[in-house]
């Protein structure tokens, strides 16, 4: 229902002779309630939105990760297992041959405002490929979220388009747009079942559209651009073998996608850019105008895939949002830190942020109050002896800014940086701020926040006006943590119970031996009366239950399949069990914490033990939120 039909609905009951009694009173109250009721309907059409995940962690509940497993591979969180905790990246697949993986982000979000995708890659390799020179690619896609997910082709479709040589007759299930960047080139091929298109483009981004229930219409080709026709040229992918994955300044790209209606040509813009430097503009891709109209409720989607040649396809930090609006996004140039009082500090104290203030309208947004908070992983700010803000510079050239903004440090309290910018219209600011680590946090983490507040009326979606970095913190020697207490979903399972993972970390400088007697690992878990735990394979194979009282289980890591935990990484024997309400307890359970306590066996030295602990709440799940609404800014 449009605006004007509610305001005629309106005028109808002002002229509508309704008797001043009680009884009719209370009837026309409610009427004006339903009014009230359908105009909220109809502002949800076009709400505000944001997601954010960094995918530099390995807990992400909403996300859903897949492949065929095996040989044939699937998509995976790197943190922890090839890179260090809170430093990791979504791995779709490995530089394997024929290799197939893709996430989806479970939540969905609405159209009406438009849409931004921006997120960042990286396509490189570590072994020889021979002939191929890296392949094949990935791609994002926005489909249906009323529509159950079945992922198209993979290989040169890229798990969007179909694939009828490689068994998949349709694409992607009710796809609407899918972009792929393509190392090989057969994105852009009308072969295996694929429809219209120039022919191989290696090194290209190509669009292609919606699904149709039509073998010639479906996924069409759109548009395409091809950036360099050298398979050897590091332009979609690295190029260059590398042992380990290729740093931002040899090679680096974030993507944005964005959906949005034209007023004055009724068309659906789509664009993509860009970035191949960090900080630096985006470039244009590729624009392109449909009389395709998205669905209401989209969900974002990713795959790759590998064939006689390969790639690691990986991504991070995507952000999901509304277009038309003001918004922030913070970005660090490192991934862990060393404190300066430990060792290999002297090389990984320091860390830069950039604080990108984007204007994404056609005027100007003036009066924006600016606050930047450093703090520990408990919510508290810093104190000066912890971190030191170093310096705080906007950059950019004339014409962002309007006016200088005004921009420092608080004088009374340490680590709060506060100001008052003005943007250009359609344009992007940024401030660059640098800081030295001097200890450990609480928590092992440096939270870095921005937000943004503007005047009254001048931003449609405020949800996208924060942005934070989460950056972990080895401290000096061996420092254990406890990940998250991984269950299988938010509600009780009150017949069968519901099963958890719990796995170590080291988040200290040094390795640790866990074989040595006496360094012993040894985790805790605890919960409330009336709940029964069941250990579950392979947890007794490599742990030993060396505590088991009603509501305390002490696991001691006795046959560890790993002897060595190197610093920053998780150990791969997991602990895992099942917790399940006993029958006298169901009826008064709405709602249970376990907890994990993790311990080093005669261990005096541990000076770091406020990371020690990790919870876990379930509840009943008799009433659920809002998935279109949704933030995530912890990894």
């Amino acid at each position: 229902m449009k605006k004007t039909k509610i305001n005629e609905l309106l005028d109808k009951l002002k002229h509508m002779k309704v008797h001043t009694n009680r009884v009719n009173s209370m009837i026309c109250y409610r009427i004006i309630a339903l009014v009230a009721a359908i105009i909220t309907i109809c502002q949800t059409s076009k709400a505000q939105f944001t997601i954010i995940d960094d995918l530099r962690g390995n807990n992400y509940p909403h996300i859903v990760v897949g492949g065929p497993g095996g040989q044939g591979g699937e998509a995976y969180f790197t943190s922890g297992i090839n890179d260090p905790i809170g430093s990791g990246w979504l791995r779709l697949t490995r530089d394997l041959t024929n290799q197939r993986g893709f996430a989806y982000i479970d939540r969905s979000f609405p159209s009406g405002m438009g849409v931004l995708v921006d997120f960042e890659y990286k396509m490189w390799r570590s072994l020889d490929d021979n002939t191929y020179q890296g392949a094949d690619g990935l791609s994002v896609f926005l489909f249906d979220a009323t529509v159950p997910f079945s992922l198209g082709g993979y290989g040169g479709s890229l798990g969007y388009a179909p694939n009828t040589q490689g068994g998949s007759a349709t694409g992607l299930a009710g796809g609407y747009v899918g972009v792929g960047f393509d190392a090989y080139g057969n994105f852009s091929n009308p072969t295996e079942g694929r429809i219209d298109g120039p022919g191989e483009r290696p090194n290209s981004v190509a669009l292609r559209g919606p699904t149709t229930n039509s073998p010639s219409t479906t996924n069409r080709y759109l548009a395409g651009r091809q950036l360099s026709t050298s398979r050897t040229s590091n332009e979609v992918d690295y190029d260059n073998v590398t042992t380990t994955r290729p740093s931002s300044d040899d090679f680096y790209r974030r993507v944005q996608i964005t959906i949005m209606f034209n007023e004055e040509t009724e068309l659906y813009d789509i664009t993509v850019r860009w970035a191949k430097e960090p900080g630096e503009a985006f470039i244009d891709l590729i624009a392109y105008s449909t009389t395709d109209p998205p669905p209401p409720t989209m969900k974002v989607g990713f795959a790759a895939s590998t064939g006689g040649g390969f790639n690691y396809h990986e991504i991070r930090n995507i952000l999901v949002t509304t277009l038309g609006n003001l918004r922030t996004v913070k970005q660090p140039n490192r991934d862990y830190l060393i404190p300066e009082n430990a060792t290999g500090g002297e090389n990984n104290k320091d860390i830069t942020y950039t604080i990108e203030v984007v204007n994404d309208t056609p005027a100007p947004i003036e009066d924006i109050e600016l606050r930047d908070t450093v703090k520990d992983a408990y919510g508290n700010i810093l104190t000066a002896g912890t971190f030191e803000i170093t310096d705080i510079t906007p950059i950019d050239e004339p014409g962002v800014w309007i006016g200088t903004p005004t921009i420092e440090e608080s004088t009374t309290t340490p680590n709060i940086i506060r100001g008052t910018v003005s943007v250009a219209a359609n344009r992007t600011g940024r401030i660059r701020v640098t800081g030295i680590l001097k200890q450990t946090p609480p928590g092992n983490h440096v939270v870095n926040t921005v937000k943004l507040h503007v005047p009254e009326g001048t931003d449609q979606d405020t949800l996208n006006n924060v942005s934070s970095v989460r950056t972990p913190v080895y401290a000096q020697g061996i420092d254990l943590i406890l990940g998250d207490i991984i269950p299988d979903g938010r509600c009780i399972d009150y017949v069968n119970g519901n099963t958890f993972t719990v796995q170590v970390s080291n988040m200290g400088t040094d390795d640790l031996y866990v074989d040595d007697p006496n360094r012993r690992i040894t985790v805790t878990i605890t919960h409330p009366e009336g709940i029964r735990l069941t250990p579950l394979h392979p947890s007794l194979i490599r742990w030993e239950l060396t505590n088991n009282s009603p509501t305390s289980h002490t696991y001691r890591l006795t046959n560890p399949s790993e002897d060595l935990l190197p610093r920053g990484f998780t150990h791969p024997d997991a602990i895992r069990f099942r917790l399940t309400p006993e029958i006298t307890d169901i009826p008064n359970r709405s709602a249970y914490t376990v907890s994990a306590t993790v311990a080093q066996f005669n261990d005096e030295d541990d000076q770091n033990d406020e990371n020690n602990i990790s919870e876990a709440s379930l509840h009943n799940c008799t009433v659920t939120s809002n998935p279109m609404i949704y933030q995530r800014v912890r990894w």
